[in-house]
């Protein structure tokens, strides 16, 4: 957690509070500020702040801007969480079971997901 906290000091401020449901965070471009529900899990705040963090790089505008900013923050998110190595192992042992290689990894399902997109579009990142 203390890579990523550095590496979203690079774009944005961090901070936590209670936020209404259906949000985990969300960046404000305005203000450099990403801003995490205080109520998340240690894994779901990971994989959020990750996330955010990709928004932040691109100062992305707005809550859920359009779904080719969040699939491109979900797969950045992924790979800054997940190393290829790791993904194998955890693909071999779960035989690609989504929610087992979650456990494994600490990350929550949608990351997984991201990270076998990011695997078909770039073939050279898989581990053999």
């Amino acid at each position: 957690m203390n890579e990523l906290l550095m590496e979203a000091s690079r774009w944005a401020r961090v901070a936590e509070r209670p936020l209404p449901n259906g949000y985990e965070g969300f960046y404000a471009p305005g203000l450099d500020l990403i801003v995490l529900d205080s109520r998340l899990t240690d894994v779901q705040r990971r994989c959020v702040l990750a996330h955010e963090i990709s928004h932040a790089r691109h100062r992305d505008s707005g809550c859920r801007c359009d779904r080719w900013a969040e699939r491109r923050a979900d797969i950045e998110a992924a790979v800054m969480l997940i190393s290829p190595l790791e993904f194998a192992y955890a693909e071999a042992v779960y035989e690609g079971n989504t929610l087992g290689m979650a456990r494994e990894l600490n990350v929550l399902p949608w990351a997984i997901e991201a990270f076998r997109e990011r695997l078909h579009d770039d073939p050279s990142l898989a581990v053999l």
